[in-house]
Protein backbone atom coordinates (compact mmCIF):
# COMPACT_ATOMS: atom_id res chain seq x y z
CA UNK A 1 0.00 0.00 0.00
CA UNK A 2 0.94 3.39 -0.83
CA UNK A 3 2.24 4.88 2.33
CA UNK A 4 0.19 8.01 4.13
CA UNK A 5 0.27 9.45 7.40
CA UNK A 6 -1.34 7.42 10.21
CA UNK A 7 -4.59 8.80 9.88
CA UNK A 8 -4.96 8.72 6.73
CA UNK A 9 -3.49 5.33 6.73
CA UNK A 10 -6.10 3.98 9.05
CA UNK A 11 -9.08 5.55 7.13
CA UNK A 12 -7.82 3.76 3.53
CA UNK A 13 -7.69 0.94 4.94
CA UNK A 14 -11.04 1.35 6.47
CA UNK A 15 -12.37 1.47 3.35
CA UNK A 16 -10.68 -1.33 1.43
CA UNK A 17 -11.99 -3.92 3.86
CA UNK A 18 -15.14 -2.36 5.26
CA UNK A 19 -18.44 -4.11 4.52
CA UNK A 20 -20.82 -2.87 1.85
CA UNK A 21 -22.77 -1.45 4.24
CA UNK A 22 -23.29 1.35 5.25
CA UNK A 23 -21.81 3.01 2.17
CA UNK A 24 -21.16 6.30 4.00
CA UNK A 25 -19.17 6.89 6.68
CA UNK A 26 -18.25 10.23 8.36
CA UNK A 27 -14.74 10.11 9.26
CA UNK A 28 -12.32 11.83 12.31
CA UNK A 29 -8.63 11.71 12.16
CA UNK A 30 -8.96 7.97 14.18
CA UNK A 31 -12.16 6.49 13.90
CA UNK A 32 -15.27 5.87 11.12
CA UNK A 33 -18.57 6.18 12.54
CA UNK A 34 -21.74 4.86 10.56
CA UNK A 35 -23.95 7.96 9.59
CA UNK A 36 -27.51 7.68 9.61
CA UNK A 37 -29.00 10.87 9.46
CA UNK A 38 -28.13 14.19 6.96
CA UNK A 39 -25.30 13.08 5.27
CA UNK A 40 -23.63 16.51 5.11
CA UNK A 41 -25.16 17.23 9.29
CA UNK A 42 -22.03 15.51 10.86
CA UNK A 43 -19.94 18.25 9.14
CA UNK A 44 -22.03 21.12 10.62
CA UNK A 45 -22.53 19.65 14.34
CA UNK A 46 -19.25 18.73 15.02
CA UNK A 47 -19.24 14.99 14.81
CA UNK A 48 -16.89 14.22 12.29
CA UNK A 49 -14.26 16.87 10.20
CA UNK A 50 -14.61 14.50 6.81
CA UNK A 51 -17.44 12.41 5.01
CA UNK A 52 -16.82 9.98 2.77
CA UNK A 53 -19.35 8.64 0.28
CA UNK A 54 -19.79 6.89 -2.93
CA UNK A 55 -19.14 9.85 -5.74
CA UNK A 56 -21.68 9.31 -7.70
CA UNK A 57 -24.02 10.01 -4.67
CA UNK A 58 -22.74 13.50 -4.73
CA UNK A 59 -25.17 15.96 -5.13
CA UNK A 60 -25.47 18.24 -8.10
CA UNK A 61 -24.66 21.43 -5.57
CA UNK A 62 -23.13 20.42 -2.42
CA UNK A 63 -23.91 22.59 0.45
CA UNK A 64 -22.08 26.40 0.26
CA UNK A 65 -19.89 25.77 3.21
CA UNK A 66 -18.70 22.36 2.26
CA UNK A 67 -16.02 21.04 -0.79
CA UNK A 68 -14.87 18.10 -2.14
CA UNK A 69 -11.03 17.56 -0.41
CA UNK A 70 -10.49 14.65 -2.25
CA UNK A 71 -11.38 12.44 -5.11
CA UNK A 72 -10.27 9.16 -4.49
CA UNK A 73 -10.39 5.56 -6.70
CA UNK A 74 -11.80 3.44 -4.15
CA UNK A 75 -15.27 2.43 -3.91
CA UNK A 76 -16.80 3.04 -0.81
CA UNK A 77 -20.05 0.78 -0.98
CA UNK A 78 -22.16 -1.57 -3.44
CA UNK A 79 -21.54 -0.40 -6.78
CA UNK A 80 -24.84 0.29 -8.11
CA UNK A 81 -24.62 2.98 -10.25
CA UNK A 82 -22.04 1.89 -13.23
CA UNK A 83 -22.46 3.86 -15.73
CA UNK A 84 -21.94 6.77 -14.04
CA UNK A 85 -18.61 8.58 -15.17
CA UNK A 86 -17.42 8.11 -11.32
CA UNK A 87 -18.88 4.98 -10.21
CA UNK A 88 -15.61 3.51 -9.04
CA UNK A 89 -14.79 6.46 -7.13
CA UNK A 90 -15.32 8.08 -3.73
CA UNK A 91 -15.41 11.91 -2.34
CA UNK A 92 -14.25 13.30 0.62
CA UNK A 93 -16.03 15.67 1.44
CA UNK A 94 -14.82 18.72 4.47
CA UNK A 95 -15.83 21.88 5.14
CA UNK A 96 -14.40 25.12 3.54
CA UNK A 97 -12.78 25.89 6.76
CA UNK A 98 -10.81 23.20 7.43
CA UNK A 99 -7.85 24.17 5.11
CA UNK A 100 -5.65 22.18 7.39
CA UNK A 101 -7.68 19.31 6.21
CA UNK A 102 -7.54 19.76 3.19
CA UNK A 103 -3.64 19.43 2.84
CA UNK A 104 -3.74 16.75 4.61
CA UNK A 105 -5.67 14.34 1.89
CA UNK A 106 -4.54 15.99 -0.63
CA UNK A 107 -1.54 13.76 -1.51
CA UNK A 108 -4.55 10.86 -2.25
CA UNK A 109 -6.67 13.36 -4.66
CA UNK A 110 -6.97 12.45 -7.89
CA UNK A 111 -8.03 15.44 -9.66
CA UNK A 112 -3.89 16.39 -8.26
CA UNK A 113 -2.78 14.90 -11.53
CA UNK A 114 -5.30 16.36 -13.98
CA UNK A 115 -5.21 19.92 -15.67
CA UNK A 116 -7.42 22.77 -16.41
CA UNK A 117 -10.01 23.09 -19.16
CA UNK A 118 -10.30 27.24 -20.23
CA UNK A 119 -13.67 27.44 -22.52
CA UNK A 120 -12.80 30.22 -24.29
CA UNK A 121 -14.18 32.41 -27.01
CA UNK A 122 -12.51 33.39 -29.68
CA UNK A 123 -14.27 36.68 -30.83
CA UNK A 124 -16.34 36.50 -33.93
CA UNK A 125 -14.79 37.82 -36.84
CA UNK A 126 -11.65 39.36 -36.86
CA UNK A 127 -8.20 38.26 -34.93
CA UNK A 128 -8.41 41.67 -33.14
CA UNK A 129 -11.71 40.54 -31.30
CA UNK A 130 -9.31 38.05 -29.05
CA UNK A 131 -9.52 39.13 -25.47
CA UNK A 132 -6.45 39.83 -23.73
CA UNK A 133 -6.62 37.30 -21.48
CA UNK A 134 -7.85 34.78 -24.00
CA UNK A 135 -4.07 35.32 -25.03
CA UNK A 136 -2.16 35.06 -22.07
CA UNK A 137 -3.94 31.49 -21.98
CA UNK A 138 -3.20 30.51 -25.29
CA UNK A 139 0.24 31.32 -24.32
CA UNK A 140 0.10 29.03 -21.36
CA UNK A 141 -1.97 26.39 -23.21
CA UNK A 142 -0.52 22.89 -23.45
CA UNK A 143 -3.13 21.74 -26.16
CA UNK A 144 -5.40 23.62 -28.31
CA UNK A 145 -8.61 22.16 -29.50
CA UNK A 146 -9.74 25.02 -32.06
CA UNK A 147 -13.36 25.23 -34.02
CA UNK A 148 -14.74 26.34 -37.08
CA UNK A 149 -15.74 30.30 -37.79
CA UNK A 150 -12.06 31.51 -36.07
CA UNK A 151 -9.41 33.20 -38.17
CA UNK A 152 -7.18 29.95 -37.59
CA UNK A 153 -3.76 32.12 -38.74
CA UNK A 154 -4.06 33.63 -35.26
CA UNK A 155 -3.03 30.36 -33.98
CA UNK A 156 0.02 30.57 -35.96
CA UNK A 157 1.81 32.77 -32.61
CA UNK A 158 1.22 29.71 -29.89
CA UNK A 159 3.36 26.84 -29.49
CA UNK A 160 0.42 24.64 -28.09
CA UNK A 161 -0.55 21.70 -30.01
CA UNK A 162 -3.67 22.16 -32.36
CA UNK A 163 -6.77 19.78 -32.89
CA UNK A 164 -9.03 20.88 -35.37
CA UNK A 165 -12.56 19.96 -33.98
CA UNK A 166 -14.79 21.64 -35.69
CA UNK A 167 -18.68 20.72 -36.96
CA UNK A 168 -20.18 22.84 -39.34
CA UNK A 169 -23.72 21.62 -41.24
CA UNK A 170 -23.16 18.57 -42.97
CA UNK A 171 -19.10 18.62 -42.64
CA UNK A 172 -18.68 17.24 -38.75
CA UNK A 173 -15.27 16.44 -38.33
CA UNK A 174 -15.92 15.30 -34.86
CA UNK A 175 -18.97 14.77 -33.06
CA UNK A 176 -19.41 15.83 -29.82
CA UNK A 177 -19.06 12.91 -27.87
CA UNK A 178 -16.04 12.66 -29.51
CA UNK A 179 -15.05 16.29 -28.77
CA UNK A 180 -15.79 15.54 -25.40
CA UNK A 181 -13.88 12.96 -24.89
CA UNK A 182 -10.43 14.55 -26.57
CA UNK A 183 -10.68 17.33 -24.15
CA UNK A 184 -11.26 14.78 -20.87
CA UNK A 185 -8.27 12.65 -22.15
CA UNK A 186 -6.12 16.15 -22.84
CA UNK A 187 -6.97 17.10 -19.21
CA UNK A 188 -5.99 14.43 -17.30
CA UNK A 189 -2.52 14.46 -18.92
CA UNK A 190 -1.91 17.24 -16.47
CA UNK A 191 -1.66 20.22 -18.66
CA UNK A 192 -3.45 23.66 -19.74
CA UNK A 193 -6.49 22.95 -22.35
CA UNK A 194 -7.17 25.90 -24.14
CA UNK A 195 -11.26 24.64 -26.12
CA UNK A 196 -11.16 27.58 -28.38
CA UNK A 197 -14.75 28.75 -30.20
CA UNK A 198 -15.41 31.33 -32.55
CA UNK A 199 -17.57 34.12 -30.85
CA UNK A 200 -18.75 33.54 -27.15
CA UNK A 201 -18.84 29.83 -25.82
CA UNK A 202 -22.10 29.76 -23.82
CA UNK A 203 -23.93 31.40 -26.82
CA UNK A 204 -25.24 29.26 -29.36
CA UNK A 205 -22.07 26.94 -29.20
CA UNK A 206 -22.47 24.70 -26.97
CA UNK A 207 -19.82 24.97 -24.50
CA UNK A 208 -22.40 24.55 -21.69
CA UNK A 209 -22.70 20.79 -22.76
CA UNK A 210 -18.87 20.70 -22.64
CA UNK A 211 -18.81 22.12 -19.33
CA UNK A 212 -21.71 20.02 -17.87
CA UNK A 213 -19.77 17.24 -19.33
CA UNK A 214 -16.17 17.63 -17.68
CA UNK A 215 -17.60 18.86 -14.73
CA UNK A 216 -19.49 15.71 -13.85
CA UNK A 217 -16.12 14.14 -14.15
CA UNK A 218 -14.47 16.30 -11.14
CA UNK A 219 -12.11 18.32 -14.45
CA UNK A 220 -11.56 22.15 -13.52
CA UNK A 221 -13.12 24.36 -15.78
CA UNK A 222 -12.98 27.89 -16.66
CA UNK A 223 -15.14 30.15 -19.17
CA UNK A 224 -13.48 32.82 -20.42
CA UNK A 225 -15.74 34.97 -22.40
CA UNK A 226 -15.40 36.43 -26.04
CA UNK A 227 -17.01 38.84 -28.83
CA UNK A 228 -20.25 37.31 -29.78
CA UNK A 229 -21.37 37.64 -33.16
CA UNK A 230 -24.30 39.63 -32.18
CA UNK A 231 -21.71 42.26 -30.87
CA UNK A 232 -19.43 41.92 -33.55
CA UNK A 233 -22.39 42.43 -36.36
CA UNK A 234 -24.17 45.48 -34.52
CA UNK A 235 -20.95 47.28 -34.20
CA UNK A 236 -20.10 46.63 -38.06
CA UNK A 237 -23.33 47.75 -39.05
CA UNK A 238 -23.52 50.98 -36.36
CA UNK A 239 -26.81 49.39 -34.65
CA UNK A 240 -27.33 50.10 -31.20
CA UNK A 241 -28.83 47.11 -29.69
CA UNK A 242 -29.91 48.71 -26.85
CA UNK A 243 -30.85 52.44 -26.75
CA UNK A 244 -32.69 54.25 -24.53
CA UNK A 245 -36.57 56.00 -25.55
CA UNK A 246 -35.59 53.03 -28.56
CA UNK A 247 -34.93 49.91 -27.09
CA UNK A 248 -34.77 48.30 -23.85
CA UNK A 249 -33.35 45.04 -24.07
CA UNK A 250 -32.63 42.41 -26.50
CA UNK A 251 -33.74 39.09 -27.23
CA UNK A 252 -31.40 36.05 -29.00
CA UNK A 253 -32.79 33.17 -30.65
CA UNK A 254 -31.21 30.30 -32.64
CA UNK A 255 -33.70 29.69 -36.05
CA UNK A 256 -33.22 25.88 -35.46
CA UNK A 257 -35.15 26.06 -32.15
CA UNK A 258 -37.74 28.61 -33.61
CA UNK A 259 -38.20 26.36 -36.42
CA UNK A 260 -38.37 23.14 -34.43
CA UNK A 261 -40.77 24.71 -32.28
CA UNK A 262 -38.91 26.63 -29.87
CA UNK A 263 -37.01 26.46 -26.24
CA UNK A 264 -38.02 28.07 -23.25
CA UNK A 265 -35.53 31.48 -22.98
CA UNK A 266 -33.50 32.63 -20.58
CA UNK A 267 -34.11 36.13 -19.22
CA UNK A 268 -30.78 38.68 -18.51
CA UNK A 269 -32.15 41.88 -16.90
CA UNK A 270 -28.90 44.53 -16.19
CA UNK A 271 -29.51 47.26 -13.75
CA UNK A 272 -31.51 44.97 -11.44
CA UNK A 273 -30.20 45.98 -7.55
CA UNK A 274 -33.02 48.72 -6.79
CA UNK A 275 -35.36 47.05 -9.22
CA UNK A 276 -35.98 43.36 -7.66
CA UNK A 277 -39.44 43.43 -6.72
CA UNK A 278 -41.04 45.85 -10.03
CA UNK A 279 -38.99 42.93 -11.68
CA UNK A 280 -40.22 40.12 -10.19
CA UNK A 281 -44.21 41.41 -10.22
CA UNK A 282 -43.68 41.94 -13.77
CA UNK A 283 -42.31 38.21 -14.57
CA UNK A 284 -45.27 37.10 -12.46
CA UNK A 285 -47.79 39.43 -14.43
CA UNK A 286 -45.86 37.79 -17.50
CA UNK A 287 -47.02 34.66 -16.43
CA UNK A 288 -43.56 33.12 -15.64
CA UNK A 289 -43.32 30.02 -13.33
CA UNK A 290 -42.36 31.33 -9.68
CA UNK A 291 -40.28 28.16 -9.27
CA UNK A 292 -38.19 29.45 -11.93
CA UNK A 293 -34.64 29.60 -10.91
CA UNK A 294 -32.71 32.91 -10.46
CA UNK A 295 -29.09 33.83 -10.03
CA UNK A 296 -28.14 37.06 -9.11
CA UNK A 297 -24.75 38.08 -10.47
CA UNK A 298 -22.90 41.08 -8.41
CA UNK A 299 -20.11 42.95 -10.22
CA UNK A 300 -19.69 40.31 -13.12
CA UNK A 301 -16.51 39.58 -14.09
CA UNK A 302 -14.39 41.03 -10.94
CA UNK A 303 -12.16 39.30 -8.77
CA UNK A 304 -14.89 39.81 -5.80
CA UNK A 305 -17.80 38.86 -8.22
CA UNK A 306 -20.83 37.32 -6.18
CA UNK A 307 -23.68 34.98 -6.79
CA UNK A 308 -26.87 34.76 -5.05
CA UNK A 309 -28.76 31.68 -6.26
CA UNK A 310 -32.86 31.99 -5.71
CA UNK A 311 -36.21 32.02 -7.70
CA UNK A 312 -38.96 34.36 -9.20
CA UNK A 313 -41.27 34.02 -6.02
CA UNK A 314 -38.01 34.56 -3.53
CA UNK A 315 -36.11 37.02 -5.48
CA UNK A 316 -37.68 40.51 -3.51
CA UNK A 317 -36.15 38.83 -0.74
CA UNK A 318 -32.92 38.77 -2.41
CA UNK A 319 -31.33 42.42 -1.07
CA UNK A 320 -28.27 42.99 -3.32
CA UNK A 321 -25.87 45.91 -4.15
CA UNK A 322 -25.06 47.42 -7.72
CA UNK A 323 -23.81 46.48 -10.22
CA UNK A 324 -26.07 43.39 -10.53
CA UNK A 325 -27.51 41.16 -13.22
CA UNK A 326 -30.61 38.87 -13.43
CA UNK A 327 -30.16 35.37 -15.14
CA UNK A 328 -33.84 33.72 -15.29
CA UNK A 329 -34.40 30.26 -16.52
CA UNK A 330 -34.05 27.01 -16.45
CA UNK A 331 -30.30 27.20 -17.53
CA UNK A 332 -29.48 29.62 -14.01
CA UNK A 333 -29.79 26.07 -12.15
CA UNK A 334 -26.65 24.91 -14.14
CA UNK A 335 -24.56 27.33 -11.70
CA UNK A 336 -21.16 26.08 -10.06
CA UNK A 337 -19.67 28.01 -7.31
CA UNK A 338 -15.82 27.83 -7.98
CA UNK A 339 -13.16 28.76 -5.29
CA UNK A 340 -11.41 31.60 -6.18
CA UNK A 341 -7.49 31.47 -5.31
CA UNK A 342 -5.02 33.99 -5.31
CA UNK A 343 -1.96 34.09 -6.92
CA UNK A 344 1.00 36.40 -6.25
CA UNK A 345 3.60 35.11 -9.01
CA UNK A 346 4.30 36.74 -12.38
CA UNK A 347 2.46 33.96 -14.40
CA UNK A 348 -0.67 32.88 -13.05
CA UNK A 349 -2.09 31.07 -15.80
CA UNK A 350 0.14 28.19 -16.02
CA UNK A 351 -0.95 27.33 -12.46
CA UNK A 352 -3.31 23.86 -12.51
CA UNK A 353 -4.75 24.34 -9.54
CA UNK A 354 -8.64 23.68 -9.27
CA UNK A 355 -10.49 27.02 -8.64
CA UNK A 356 -10.67 30.47 -10.77
CA UNK A 357 -7.47 31.78 -10.60
CA UNK A 358 -6.79 35.89 -9.41
CA UNK A 359 -3.73 37.73 -10.55
CA UNK A 360 -2.52 39.65 -7.56
CA UNK A 361 -2.36 42.52 -10.29
CA UNK A 362 -6.76 42.33 -10.39
CA UNK A 363 -6.56 43.30 -6.41
CA UNK A 364 -4.37 46.30 -7.17
CA UNK A 365 -6.10 48.19 -9.84
CA UNK A 366 -7.55 51.79 -8.73
CA UNK A 367 -4.31 52.26 -6.75
CA UNK A 368 -5.26 49.77 -4.51
CA UNK A 369 -2.59 48.50 -1.67
CA UNK A 370 -2.61 44.36 -1.80
CA UNK A 371 -3.15 44.68 2.17
CA UNK A 372 -6.72 46.39 1.29
CA UNK A 373 -7.85 43.00 -0.50
CA UNK A 374 -10.33 41.04 1.32
CA UNK A 375 -8.59 37.25 2.04
CA UNK A 376 -12.06 36.11 2.97
CA UNK A 377 -12.94 35.70 -0.88
CA UNK A 378 -10.57 33.10 -1.73
CA UNK A 379 -9.81 29.42 -0.45
CA UNK A 380 -6.39 29.77 -0.62
CA UNK A 381 -3.13 31.59 -1.85
CA UNK A 382 0.06 30.92 -4.17
CA UNK A 383 3.28 32.04 -2.55
CA UNK A 384 5.85 31.94 -5.76
CA UNK A 385 8.97 33.43 -3.80
CA UNK A 386 10.45 32.46 0.06
CA UNK A 387 11.19 36.23 0.26
CA UNK A 388 8.20 37.45 -0.67
CA UNK A 389 6.49 35.68 2.38
CA UNK A 390 7.15 38.17 5.10
CA UNK A 391 6.45 41.31 3.01
CA UNK A 392 3.22 39.66 1.96
CA UNK A 393 2.21 38.33 6.20
CA UNK A 394 3.51 42.58 6.44
CA UNK A 395 0.79 43.22 4.25
CA UNK A 396 -1.84 41.22 5.12
CA UNK A 397 -1.09 41.27 9.28
CA UNK A 398 -1.63 36.96 8.82
CA UNK A 399 -2.74 34.41 6.52
CA UNK A 400 -6.45 33.59 7.69
CA UNK A 401 -6.87 30.33 9.00
CA UNK A 402 -9.32 29.31 6.38
CA UNK A 403 -6.72 29.50 3.75
CA UNK A 404 -4.86 27.05 2.09
CA UNK A 405 -1.31 28.39 1.49
CA UNK A 406 0.41 27.18 -1.66
CA UNK A 407 3.91 27.22 -2.04
CA UNK A 408 5.99 27.03 -4.88
CA UNK A 409 9.46 25.58 -4.19
CA UNK A 410 10.43 24.16 -0.81
CA UNK A 411 12.43 26.86 -0.14
CA UNK A 412 8.82 29.06 0.07
CA UNK A 413 7.25 26.29 1.70
CA UNK A 414 10.14 26.07 4.72
CA UNK A 415 9.74 30.15 4.94
CA UNK A 416 5.85 29.36 5.58
CA UNK A 417 6.56 26.53 8.43
CA UNK A 418 8.91 28.82 9.84
CA UNK A 419 6.54 31.25 10.78
CA UNK A 420 3.85 28.53 12.10
CA UNK A 421 1.78 27.63 8.86
CA UNK A 422 3.17 24.42 8.45
CA UNK A 423 -0.61 22.12 8.63
CA UNK A 424 -1.92 24.57 6.40
CA UNK A 425 0.75 24.87 3.44
CA UNK A 426 1.03 22.47 0.31
CA UNK A 427 3.60 22.50 -1.25
CA UNK A 428 2.73 22.54 -5.55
Amino acid sequence: MTRYPEPLRRIVEHLEHSPLEPSWFAVDPFSCLPVEDDLFQVLFDGRGDALFMPAPTLPKHIPEDLEIAALLSISSGADKNASHPLHSMSALVVRKDRADLKVLFAPLDLRRSYGKVYLTGAGAGSRDYLTLKADKLLRSAGVIFYDDLIDTSLLDAYTAEKVYVGKRKGLHHADQDAINRQLYLAAVKKQIVVRLKGGDPLIFGRGGEELAWLCERQIDVEVVPGVSALQSAAASAGIPLTQRGLSGGVTLQSAHNVLGGGTPRTLVYFMCASRLIELQAKLIEDGVDEDIPVALVFKAGFFDEALTMTTVSQMHNAEQASPLLAIIGRTAALYRKRSKILHTGGDPYRSLLPGKIVPLADITTGGKTVGEADLSLFSGIVLTDAAMVDSLIAAFGAFPSHLVLYAEGSPTAEALRNRGYGSRVMEV
